[in-house]
């Protein structure tokens, strides 16, 4: 009986170990009636949990089903909720079974059910209410009817001994934040915050931007602030706001432009990370926002390059040759979008470029280069992905293989 019983949990344990989604009335019916055939042995190694669909196209039944599967999921860690499920703006007992959690580590929630009210929207309590000490959190919310966006200090109150990853959208910053182990943050949607000790609707003036910078700094120098990060993103004149002083390993920066060129040299100066991505839109290429100091400690650079702006100027690939000579980089990854569909000046560049030539120069001009890609990714669905895999043998021979697709993780990752 024992051995039964042992093999019965372990078997249990094994189908549980993956995401469950449930987006239909069929799939919560089946899922339930699993859960209620040992109920609470099942309910013990249920760990993931996803719902999406729509209340319309779900019986009673299920979503009472569905409250009952929340109300007993004990050690449930990961739970998310889609974009295109308006279950918990219209059921209040699935709000309340969510809220009632204890176990959660990680939350994402996508909506886009517009609330009446943003102090008072039904998934705004719901997130705020949470019993769970949150690890990770994940949330989208669109502009309620009266224009308020809610504030994550609020949201997320509970969990701010614990937050370590959060990433927020069409939110707005109001109170100081008090996220003290958060080492990755990205933050998107037109309210960002604007300073550290404040953070709240800001401006768009270049005056205003060099002033909550400065306030940022002096509070982060007075002893305020992160002490480090693992891993930021943002846009230029955003994370020029904040200002941040601390080391950060990680730094992705996105719609970098000729008018916003110099402001990623300071955030990368200050950030010092030894990790980049950049994604240029009209300058080209990234070398001049890199100064050398930060060039000294790069090991990972991706770049992800618009050719919709392309000036035409080829010999600008050349370039990043300066950039790699200058730099420890252990992986570069060169990434073109493009849209194929007319004869631009990028599509011409794209046709007379040599990735092998590109690649053999890179490798040539720095020694500690192990991996290389370049990939090309049309806007509908066309990719090419080149991958280069550099190997130094016994006797110091060096080897360059077309890398297995298995490998290219290694540089994705950055």
């Amino acid at each position: 009986m024992s051995t039964c019983r042992t093999l019965n949990h372990a078997g249990v344990r094994h189908l549980l170990d993956f995401d469950v989604h449930l987006d239909s009335t069929r799939r919560i019916e089946s899922f339930y009636a699993f859960m209620l055939a040992q109920v609470p042995i099942r309910y013990r190694f249920l760990r993931q949990l996803s719902l999406s669909g729509s209340h319309r196209h779900l019986s009673s039944e299920s979503i009472n089903q569905l409250t009952e599967i929340l109300t007993h999921a004990s050690r449930l860690e990961v739970l998310h909720l889609h974009r295109d499920s308006d279950l918990l703006n219209l059921e209040h007992h699935l709000q309340a079974a969510c809220s009632s959690l204890t176990s959660l580590k990680e939350f994402h929630i996508f909506s886009e059910m517009k609330p009446v009210s943003g102090s008072n929207g039904p998934l705004y309590k719901m997130v705020q209410q949470m019993q769970s000490s949150l690890v990770k959190a994940w949330l989208r919310f669109p502009i309620s009817g009266d224009g308020i966006r809610p504030d994550p200090a609020v949201l997320l109150h509970h969990s701010s001994a614990t937050l370590e990853d959060l990433t927020v959208a069409g939110v707005r910053f109001q109170f100081e934040l008090q996220f003290p182990r958060v080492r990755k943050l990205s933050i998107s949607g037109s309210h960002r915050p604007r300073d550290l000790h404040q953070l709240s609707f800001f401006g768009r003036s270049e005056s205003t931007s060099n002033q909550y910078r400065q306030l940022n700094r002096s509070v982060q120098h007075a002893g305020g602030g992160w002490k480090s990060l693992d891993r930021v993103v943002g846009e230029p004149v955003n994370l020029y706001r904040l200002g941040l002083t601390c080391q950060i390993r990680r730094v992705k920066i996105s719609y970098v432009d000729h008018g916003t060129r110099e402001m990623v040299a300071h955030i990368l100066s200050d950030s010092r990370p030894s990790r980049v991505h950049i994604g240029l839109n009209s300058v080209f290429p990234c070398v001049r926002c890199i100064p050398d100091e930060v060039a000294a400690r790069l090991t990972y650079l991706r770049c992800t390059i618009d050719l919709a702006y392309f000036n035409g100027n080829s010999d600008d690939i050349d370039t990043f040759q300066l950039l790699v000579q200058r730099s420890p980089l252990t992986h570069f990854m060169l990434e073109f979008d493009i849209n194929l569909s007319g004869m631009t000046r990028g599509v011409m560049f794209l046709l007379e470029f040599c990735p092998d030539l590109f690649a053999s120069q890179i490798i040539a001009s720095n020694p500690s280069i192990r991996y290389i890609v370049i990939k090309v990714k049309e806007v509908e669905s066309f990719t090419k992905t080149l991958f280069w895999k550099v190997l130094t043998m016994e006797n110091g021979e060096v080897v360059v293989d077309k890398a297995p697709k298995e490998d290219l993780s290694v540089v994705m990752e950055l």
